[in-house]
């Protein structure tokens, strides 16, 4: 993801893990972080709690990340 979300209604939204085997992927989630993290190839939403950067969307480590 290369905008990442500043709002909550942008987040409403979001699908994480999309592709063929699993065309809907999975819906935002409000109590986890809202990045987007891949590992072996496919994507899922933070597993940390939310709280910090834009609109309180995201963990204190990818909210550095997306405010830079």
């Amino acid at each position: 993801m290369l905008n990442h979300p500043t709002k909550r209604e942008e987040c409403a939204q979001l699908r994480y893990g999309e592709w063929a085997g699993k065309p809907q992927g999975t819906p935002y989630n409000p109590e986890r972080c809202a990045y987007e993290v891949w590992h072996n190839m496919t994507a899922y939403q933070c597993l940390r709690s939310p709280g910090y950067g834009p609109d309180g969307l995201y963990c204190k480590q990818h909210a550095r990340i997306v405010e830079d």
